[in-house]
């Protein structure tokens, strides 16, 4: 049984605006809403006190612009609360600064249609839905409909409508790669069951103008994607469930039953300039396991942590930006990467779920992207 809750932390919109992540380049606005997602059929593995998993997402959506322009709605925070944003002063530096940032997205802005083709996104180990927020906003524009969990006791924080927090548990780190195959196990249960939530009425109704739009999401074929630990993530989700006939991976290492399985689905596989195949031996095991449609590209001038929302933050920061992280965020710039994985990500899902040519993509690699190269 799905319970459900609007959630009320983003209620602190943004109406001045100063610092704002980059402009869409998609034809859609964006709107955003946060959902609460009680999964009763499952005990929390990682909770003191047996109790149902418990799960926040953020859903962004293309609006449009006669909705924006007749409504007054404002551009949500980059971060839900105060309690939030100084969870990641070790990660961006004074958390004053970084609540001065907005997104791009409209809180509860009414979706355009429910035509959309549905995405679920899965953050790496340690991170934050919302630390991945300009390429999800960004991908909604193109279209899509993303559906981007905070996996808690993993994630660095999730925070509850009712002010309840969850923070990392830090046993999770202590041997992580032995406890990898563990976690993703929990994880890949979250995507399945935020999929099936999208089917379910009461979730929908919260999602602002769905039901005048038809009430229904196109939930029956799901792409999947996420950033390292949320790749393996995606990876597994996609062999396990015929919900998703596809899925891609930002830079994360193959670990779990998929790692020996590989798949028969397509599936892209994008990598760091300092992490290649070539390093890593679960990405050279996974790629000769991968039978379906497979692309592999590296993004030269990144690190690891630059397919996160990192070197748009540094650029936007600039001085208040951590000088550790910025010579740790890669040379490239923080729009130019943006740009790159939202057409990637855009381009490897139309032709999976709209039935695009799969040469558009190649064609990403050839001519528009020269600091995108095949390994």
């Amino acid at each position: 049984m799905l319970h459900y809750a609007i959630s009320g932390l983003l209620i602190a919109v943004v109406g001045v605006v100063g610092i704002q992540l980059p402009n869409l380049t998609g034809r859609y606005p964006v709107g955003t809403v946060s959902l609460e997602l009680i999964d009763d059929s499952r005990i929390d593995p990682f909770t003191p006190n047996p109790q149902p998993r418990d799960i926040m997402v953020s859903v962004f959506y293309p609006t449009s612009t006669t909705a924006i322009t007749s409504g007054n709605y404002s551009f949500a925070p980059y971060f839900s609360s105060s309690k939030t944003a100084a969870a990641f002063d070790s990660y961006l530096g004074n958390s004053t600064e970084i609540l001065g940032i907005a997104t791009q997205s409209y809180y509860k802005a009414p979706i355009a249609n429910n035509d959309f083709p549905v995405l679920i996104f899965s953050h790496g180990l340690g991170s934050s839905r919302f630390m991945y927020t300009a390429q999800l906003e960004a991908l909604a524009s193109q279209g899509w409909i993303i559906v981007a969990p905070d996996h808690p006791y993993d994630a660095l924080i999730t925070e509850f409508p009712n002010g309840n927090v969850i923070r990392i548990d830090p046993s999770v780190l202590d041997d992580f790669p032995s406890k990898m195959p563990s976690l993703v196990e929990v994880r890949v249960a979250d995507v399945g069951f935020i999929a099936s939530a999208l089917k379910n009425s009461t979730t929908l109704s919260q999602i602002p103008g769905l039901i005048s739009s038809g009430g229904t999401l196109r939930s029956n074929r799901i792409g999947i994607f996420g950033h390292s630990l949320g790749g393996n993530t995606a990876a597994q989700a996609v062999s396990n469930s015929s919900k998703f006939p596809c899925g891609a991976n930002f830079d994360g290492g193959i670990f779990g039953p998929v790692a020996k399985s590989g798949l028969d689905k397509p599936f892209l596989q994008i990598e760091a300039q300092d992490h290649p195949q070539t390093s890593d031996a679960t990405f050279a095991k996974f790629w000769v396991q991968l039978r379906g449609f497979r692309r592999e590209f590296m993004v030269n001038g990144t690190v690891h942590v630059a397919f996160m929302d990192i070197p748009v933050l540094r650029d936007l920061l600039g001085e208040a930006f951590p000088v550790q992280l910025r010579n740790q965020s890669g040379t490239i710039a923080g729009e130019r990467v943006l740009e790159i994985e939202t057409a990637l990500t855009d381009t490897f899902f139309a032709f999976c779920l709209k039935g695009t040519s799969a040469d558009e993509l190649d064609h990403l690699a050839q001519g528009r992207f020269p600091e995108v190269s095949i390994p």
